[in-house]
């Protein structure tokens, strides 16, 4: 086993199952029906040998291959993995294809920095994606394509959302698209991961999971590689352990052990997958061990002309270290004459083994020729390269500049990690230079949710700008600065203390007319901050104070600052009870920012459309709204908005009564995991509420207490407040009347505390019934005065049927029937036609039982049967048990007077009115005065909740039985 042994490249081993069921894709694929593959697993499990093989599949079937792949730098850079392929594509012999290619490489390179565009990045980045996805569609146009990319665990976001529509649309297409990822390599911070997580969830794509070889798998594949001789069970036991069943490892062991350069032991075995190739690329000849370091330090593919470039040699001499590279299995050759390394492993160990100052000139060299190759890479890839030189100076400057088009992009993960680079290369403390990069970064954190780091960038460019006496610079910070203190959990006193310094410090005119206007401009965007802070926490009145001030300087607010305060104060103003006003200026502010293409202004609007008159009790507008506004954010991919809607849709199909609807659309916003904390609170209110009036009390208590904990944290009422409530339903269902009475107070408090009438409204009720549970009615009399009052504070009209549904109960429980009566009927007819079917059911069960008291017994009988049914249409359990124990009520009719609730006397003069009787005559009749007589009729009138004489009659000619 020494010597010059050959190399022979083994065979793949356990991949039996696997290949067979790409097979059958690549079979589908070719009659049309496109598919995105994943091949997962750790480093040097096979993945790229996998898809090698379905390479040659999938071209004995006719396919054409196009391949591009991700280097470990490009989750830095926006598009890197789609410029590879443009690249790529580009240098093939068919012209349509090179157009195709450069074409791409075109769309994506010309991306207008953000003050050149239309002012909406977000809809700049869409529209480029869908381009790049029609330009990739088109691969198809004359035959079946297989699209090989590899190492996606280092993509960037923007070329993870093309791949994302083009798995949308390979249903329909003959495309094959097969991706590779490192399982051991997904980092909470990359990309992928959530994509990968998304696109499994939503069966946008398949996975094919390799794993590791087996003790027989690998002893095949040794035997294979060695003479038979020489694989002797010890050396096979041996690799199998030292190389944990990886075949890339397995592989590269028993290379080394093929050539005996190791040891004269051929029983030795390297002890990692870096000694091996070391040892086996120093046994390569000079000039080949100079050109694979100067290809390892590129990171990315090359031709020769690169390589040449960098190592300074004459091509042919270059040429002849390529052919020692490939035989040796360190490169492998690309289509259109490029090169790269056979495995990232391989390229990693063979740049680490070469000595630093080596590397530090070869990146030198690789960014100098970057600026001549824009193939090679842009900005972003010179960076790496200038600060692996130690170029530092320019390794910001050329950060800085990649980071601006990733910002133009929307591209925020990249951006961030640029202006890392630019900050932490920046090697003076010049503030002309530093603060504007931190102020970008800031916001970039503050879009990737790194809100502490966004604050801490923001108060540092703040702090240096009122250092050099700007305080207009300054002030224009705290807007965003604020926005990330209140994501920290900053209370609101010290938001708005920040604010109206900012405010203070403006107070004072400059002289110069530009700085007078810029000053002007960034007192309104202040002012606009402070509306946007008091409606979070539900200061409402100061809220709209600090919006109208701001609207009031119109000529000097941004248009999309415009916008948004218009829709905020329109929010504000429904919430605040000024209805028409309120849902005039949210419409306005929608229809406005769609006609100027704002997507992201628009779809605001249309979330605060829909979610605002989902909680004001406002249905019909609130699916009208939530069903448009979803549709548009599916439409312009805004799906953090597009979730947060659809849990909102859940929410009014729940009040409405469609429960198994409500239960769909909330688990869905459960598991979007591109829906924000904001989405998962709505829908966990939604799933406690239908668990609640199912009756797994247990349930709903748990995911409303989990949700309950997530809005107090965050601080903001509506968060906290619905699950408030829907425990203290579920403490009164339980028949712990005195915990629904304790969190029926502390949902009044907090509501209470800044004069809110939307999230207070369902505590009236509940927290009326729990009091007259306990019994304590002079307790529950002034808890129907205190909620009260604020709700006729406010006179938010949803919210109002629920005064009379409480005082109904009160004179339900003293014996007052006839006022229960009328109050609860009003209270009923309202919830009805506002569709607020829970409260709806139970106020009908009220009615029920206050007509049972009445002794009317038809009446009530039909009262529970159409709730009975209602019920059985939703498996409401808690209110079947209800109707059952009215019902049982109705079959006691033995034990109740026939004339209840009337007295004796009473129920007398009622026979005799419906006789038709006068009072006088009823007087005569009794021996009693005319006055006792009236008297009587005012007690059986209120008794009754009637009014009229014939009422009476007709209710005395409706008793079940005779006197």
């Amino acid at each position: 086993m020494g010597g010059t042994g050959e190399l022979v490249r083994p065979s793949m081993h356990g991949r039996g199952g696997p290949l067979d069921a790409a097979a059958r894709r690549v079979a589908a694929v070719g009659d049309g029906e496109g598919q995105l593959l994943l091949v997962t697993g750790e480093a040097g499990i096979g993945k790229t040998r996998f898809l090698q093989a379905l390479r040659d599949l999938a071209t004995e079937q006719g396919f054409v291959t196009w391949s591009a792949a991700a280097f470990p730098e490009d989750v830095e850079f926006s598009a890197g993995l789609l410029l590879d392929l443009g690249h790529s594509l580009a240098r093939s012999d068919r012209a349509e294809i090179s157009v195709l290619g450069r074409d791409l490489v075109d769309g994506l390179e010309a991306v207008p920095p953000p003050a050149a565009g239309s002012g909406d990045a977000h809809r700049r980045r869409r529209l480029l994606v869908l381009d790049a996805v029609d330009r990739l569609t088109r691969l198809t146009d004359e035959g079946p394509v297989l699209l090989a990319l590899e190492d996606l665990h280092w993509c960037d976001e923007l070329s993870l959302d093309v791949i994302t529509h083009l798995a949308r649309r390979v249903r329909s297409r003959p495309l094959l698209v097969v991706g590779t990822v490192r399982t051991d390599e997904l980092l909470p911070d990359l990309p992928v991961r959530a994509w990968r997580s998304r696109l499994l969830l939503q069966r946008m794509a398949e996975e094919v999971p390799l794993s590791r070889l087996s003790g027989s798998e690998t002893t095949r594949m040794v035997a294979e590689m060695l003479p038979a001789q020489d694989a002797s069970p010890a050396l096979v036991e041996l690799v199998q352990r030292r190389s944990g069943g990886v075949p890339l490892h397995v592989e590269e062991l028993v290379k080394a052990l093929v050539h005996g350069h190791l040891s004269a032991d051929p029983s030795y075995v390297p002890e990692t997958l870096a000694e091996a190739v070391d040892q086996r690329f120093g046994m390569l000849s000079a000039p080949a061990q100079e050109v694979g370091v100067t290809a390892a330090v590129v990171r990315r593919s090359f031709d020769l002309d690169v390589i040449a470039s960098l190592a300074q040699q004459p091509e042919p001499d270059v040429a002849h270290a390529f052919d020692e590279l490939v035989e040796r299995q360190f490169l492998q050759q690309e289509p259109g004459g490029w090169y790269g390394f056979r495995h990232a492993l391989i390229r990693d160990a063979v740049e680490r083994a070469a000595p630093l100052a080596t590397r530090r000139t070869l990146h030198a060299r690789v960014a100098e020729l970057a600026r001549r190759r824009p193939e090679l890479g842009g900005d972003g890839y010179r960076s790496v390269h200038h600060e692996a030189a130690g170029q530092l100076p320019e390794a910001s400057a050329a950060a800085g500049s990649a980071a601006e088009r990733a910002s133009a992009l929307s591209a925020h993960h990249e951006a961030l990690e640029l202006l890392d680079r630019a900050i932490r290369c920046l090697r003076d403390d010049d503030p002309s230079r530093l603060v504007p990069l931190l102020e970008r970064r800031a916001a970039e954190a503050a879009a990737t949710d790194h809100n502490a780091r966004a604050a801490e960038d923001y108060e540092r460019a703040r702090a240096a700008h009122l250092a050099q006496g700007d305080r207009v610079a300054a002030a224009a910070l705290l807007p965003p600065l604020v926005a990330a203190r209140h994501l920290l959990g900053d209370p609101l006193p010290v938001r708005v203390a920040l604010l109206d310094a900012g405010i203070a410090d403006l107070a004072e005119p400059v002289d110069d007319a530009a700085d007078d206007a810029r000053r002007e401009q960034v007192r309104a965007a202040l002012l606009a901050a402070k509306a946007a802070a008091y409606l979070v926490d539900d200061r409402l009145d100061e809220s709209i104070t600090a919006g109208e001030a701001a609207l009031a300087l119109d000529g000097d607010l941004e248009e999309q600052v415009r916008l948004n305060t218009a829709a905020t104060l329109g929010c504000v103003l429904v919430f605040a009870g000024r209805m028409d006003e309120g849902w005039d200026r949210l419409e306005r502010a929608a229809r406005e920012a769609r006609e100027l293409r704002l997507e992201w202004e628009t779809a605001r609007a249309y979330r605060m459309l829909g979610s605002a008159a989902s909680t004001l009790v406002e249905y019909d507008r609130a699916e009208y709204w939530l069903a448009e506004g979803i549709d548009y954010a599916a439409r312009t991919e805004q799906a953090n908005h597009r979730s947060y809607m659809t849990s909102h849709q859940a929410h009014v199909a729940w009040c409405r009564g469609r429960w198994d609807e409500a239960d769909e659309l909330a688990r869905q916003g459960l598991t979007d995991e591109l829906g924000g904390i904001t989405t998962r609170i709505v829908a966990q209110h939604v799933t406690g509420f239908v668990a609640l009036g199912r009756g797994d009390l247990a349930g709903a208590a748990a995911v409303l207490e989990e949700a309950r904990v997530a809005g107090t944290e965050m601080g903001e009422l509506q968060r906290f407040s619905p699950a408030l409530w829907g425990l203290a339903e579920c403490r009164l269902l339980a028949g712990d009347a005195q915990q629904a009475v304790e969190l029926s107070e502390a949902g009044y408090q907090a509501s209470h505390e800044v004069a809110d009438a939307a999230n207070l409204f369902p505590f009236l009720v509940t927290g009326t019934r729990a009091r007259l549970a306990l019994p304590d009615p002079a307790a529950a009399q002034d808890w129907a005065d205190r909620v009260g009052a604020d709700l006729e504070a406010r006179g938010v009209p949803g919210t109002l049927p629920a005064l009379d549904h409480a005082a109904g109960l009160l004179h339900l429980a003293a014996g007052r029937t006839g006022k229960a009566r009328e109050r609860l009927s009003a209270a009923h007819e309202a919830w009805t036609a506002r569709g607020r079917w829970w409260e709806g059911q139970w106020c009908a069960l009220d009615l029920a039982r206050c007509a049972l008291a009445s002794n009317r017994r038809t009446e009530a009988s039909g009262l529970v049967e159409a709730v009975r049914a209602a019920a059985q249409g939703q498996a409401a359990t808690v209110l079947l048990d209800a109707c059952e124990q009215v019902a049982s009520r109705l079959d006691e009719h033995d034990a109740v007077p026939a004339w209840a609730p009337l007295t004796l006397r009473e129920f007398e003069v009622a026979k005799l009115v419906a006789r038709g009787l006068t009072n006088r005559e009823i007087a005569e009749e009794l021996r009693v005065t005319v006055r006792t007589a009236g008297s009587h009729l005012e007690h059986i009138g209120a008794k009754l909740g009637t009014s009229r004489r014939t009422e009476i009659a007709t209710w005395v000619a409706s008793l079940d039985r005779p006197t």
